[in-house]
């Protein structure tokens, strides 16, 4: 008989997850007993809460805002794709120790082509956060050419991509066929706003606008009113958590607990 394990998300803040949700209906899908809860944990403790699971024997971890990328330097070995990224999003507990790994680029990219079908070749991404990180990697990896635009363009890693400021957005935005935000704005707790409108009339009317926030942010209602295609972040959050999950549990996830987690997460 399978022993029971606890598996979580950590995040500050963290009450809007909804991935407590989805892992659990993976779990019965799959006839295992484990719980999965979600944990407020600020980066300062996030030491103390990464050794307490581990001791406890945790099954494994995901991190939200804003741990992805504190984790780093908490790990005893990073996957190739969360060392590349610089961030991670889940934890696992091995014989050899803790090991951090990414998934959101392999997430978000899966997520992508359900709303349009092929990778964009030009596309501009908000924020410098751990799921930004992901997201322009996996564009750049796939041959898009990325406009990546934060409030702080000098700290961003210097990869092969064009780095502004918010105040070059305007232009940033002219030809790109997708818009990626990856800020907090429109999270429960999160940044108030952008530091600038943003511009959406800039972008042809066949492109695309994907939120990584959850569930629809006034930036997706906006952009549907524009006739732009969307996403909010659910697809993604789906995405990464298969293979997140898959990860944990040595196994190649059915169709019945793939579309369980789905499902569980349409309200």
């Amino acid at each position: 008989m399978t022993q029971p394990r606890c598996f979580g998300v950590l995040g500050h803040p963290i009450g809007h997850s909804r991935s407590p949700a989805m892992h659990t209906a993976a779990f019965e899908a799959l006839g295992l007993p484990h719980r999965y809860l979600a944990f407020d944990v600020t980066p300062d403790a996030l030491p103390s809460a990464i050794a307490g699971a581990a001791a406890m024997g945790f099954g494994g971890l995901n991190l939200t805002v804003p741990l992805k990328t504190h984790a780093l330097g908490l790990m005893d070995a990073l996957s190739p794709e969360a060392e590349a990224i610089g961030a991670v999003n889940t934890v696992c507990f091995t014989p050899e120790g803790v090991v951090g790994r990414n998934t959101d680029g392999a997430g978000f990219l899966e997520a992508l082509r359900g709303l349009v079908g092929a990778v964009p070749s030009r596309a501009v991404v908000l924020g410098g956060g751990g799921a930004s990180r992901a997201v322009v990697h996996a564009l750049v990896e796939e041959g898009c050419a990325v406009r990546w635009v934060s409030r702080r363009p000098a700290a961003l890693p210097d990869w092969d991509v064009e780095r502004r400021g918010y105040e070059g957005l305007e232009v940033a935005l002219e030809g790109a066929a997708l818009l990626v935000n990856g800020t907090t704005v429109g999270m429960r707790g999160g940044a108030p706003g952008f530091p600038v409108p943003l511009p959406l009339e800039r972008m042809p009317i066949d492109a695309a606008v994907a939120d990584l926030v959850y569930p629809a942010t006034p930036l997706v209602e906006r952009a549907r009113a524009c006739g732009r295609a969307t996403m909010d972040g659910l697809p993604m959050l789906w995405g990464q958590g298969v293979l997140a999950l898959q990860h944990w549990l040595g196994l190649t996830l059915d169709a019945a607990a793939r579309d369980a987690m789905r499902q569980a997460l349409v309200v």
